[in-house]
């Protein structure tokens, strides 16, 4: 029998121990990639942030209730931009008008929507963003081929027939949208009407930790101040060197918190003196917020503010209707590309949201669902944010905005609300 070379024996020993090691180590999960439009695409990402800021004040001025808002107006356009590659005619004119989308071509407009898809999620591998869409129809629904193919090849959607007839149904879809939501979003389709012949959904998902922790030994009770004049106790937090961006003026107080890698973050914008937080709402646009955006300046110090927690639910009929869409709910629609056949409009779009803050970061979700229908009938120095606020959580590189939301009663947990 062959001896083994003393020296050879001992390289491998030292090979077989450092393969060991080498095999116990975690992998980096590397600091993500950054999000880069092209010319045309940060155009449209601008526009995607004109109808943020239009159907917020929209929404916004059909609620006298006073209390929370909260929405994602990515979600919404989504759902809406896969509707229209099934649009034609003054229909598809006034998706595209409503969408700030007008001069876009539709390949223009489903690579844009591809682009978010597919790096939004990859940005940071310490915040989760699940973007996912979905179409069911019902059986028997002679559905154009291209239609569907688009949006599979562009917006990645599950397709999937169902018995409309069958009750399930509403559960298969609820079930899809719970599971892309992290159980945030249990229900965006009630039932199902005998009308309704196809269901277009969007599910967005976003978890991520703050850059700058609060430190949860500090969270306290304190008054916030309600916009009538009253206040309420609710639970604060607090860091005493929290590194965020800030503008200040006369009229506004803007604030920005990153999350942990710097690639999404948290605006808030509050009213300073006598200005009021629907001043500022009703006000905004891309220029504005822009040049808020182009004036932050980095600072380091404790802040107080707020957790809370609540779900928003609304019907955006009137509100996308009022922004240009009406044709797509009448009688009149153009719904061809979906199906030859025609006599197709939109029924419903019904739009679910969940946010929660605390001293660990935010946990944000919501899911559109554009219902089709087959009638003809239209269905209508120390920082204290103490005060009622506007908020948006954004890609920080692009600006895009992802979810906007007010916080007029953070005591108003688990709300449920319904605009008609």
């Amino acid at each position: 029998m062959k001896r083994i070379n003393p020296l050879f024996g001992l390289l491998l020993f030292v090979f077989v121990i450092m393969s060991c090691g080498k095999s116990s180590v975690k992998p980096n999960p590397g600091p993500g990639i950054n999000l880069v439009l092209s010319a045309t695409e940060q155009q449209q990402a601008t526009a995607d942030n004109a109808f943020s800021f239009n159907l917020f004040k929209t929404v916004q001025s059909a609620d006298n209730s006073g209390s929370n808002l909260f929405l994602s107006p990515l979600s919404v356009s989504m759902a809406v931009g896969m509707t229209s590659n099934g649009a034609n005619g003054a229909t598809l004119d006034g998706i595209k008008s409503t969408l700030d989308f007008t001069g876009f071509s539709q390949d223009q407009i489903n690579t844009y929507y591809n682009k978010l898809i597919t790096d939004l999620p990859k940005l940071d591998p310490q915040t989760t963003l699940n973007i996912a869409n979905s179409i069911w129809y019902r059986q028997g629904l002679d559905v154009s081929a291209q239609f569907l193919k688009t949006n599979s090849t562009y917006f990645d959607a599950q397709i999937q027939a169902l018995d409309f007839n069958n009750p399930s149904s509403a559960g298969t879809i609820n079930n899809w949208v719970s599971k892309q939501t992290n159980g945030k979003i249990p229900l965006i389709v009630d039932q199902i009407s005998s009308d309704d012949v196809m269901y277009l959904v969007n599910a967005i998902y976003f978890k991520s930790i703050w850059q700058s922790k609060f430190d949860p030994a500090q969270t306290h009770q304190q008054a916030f101040h309600l916009p009538d004049q009253s206040t309420v106790q609710t639970d604060f937090m607090q860091g005493n060197s929290i590194t965020y961006n800030v503008y200040t003026d006369n009229d506004k107080l803007v604030a920005e918190f990153p999350y942990v890698n710097g690639k999404y973050s948290m605006v808030i914008v509050s009213p300073n003196g006598t200005n009021t937080l629907n001043n500022i709402t009703q006000g905004l646009d891309t220029t504005t917020w822009n040049s808020w955006m182009g004036k932050l300046h980095s600072v380091t110090g404790p802040v107080i503010m707020p957790k809370f927690k609540f779900n928003y639910s609304v019907l955006l009929n009137n509100a996308l209707s009022t922004l240009g869409m009406g044709d797509a709910f009448s009688g009149s629609a153009d719904f061809t590309g979906i199906s030859s056949a025609g006599g197709l409009h939109i029924s419903k779009v019904q739009h679910e949201a969940f946010v929660a803050v605390d001293e660990t970061g935010t946990e944000a979700a919501a899911a559109t669902s554009v219902a089709i229908g087959a009638t003809a009938v239209a269905n209508p120095p120390t920082l204290i944010l103490d005060h009622p606020f506007f908020f948006v959580i954004r890609e920080m590189k692009t600006g895009l905005i992802l979810f906007a939301g007010t916080v007029n009663n953070p005591q108003l947990a688990g709300q449920y609300k319904v605009i008609h």
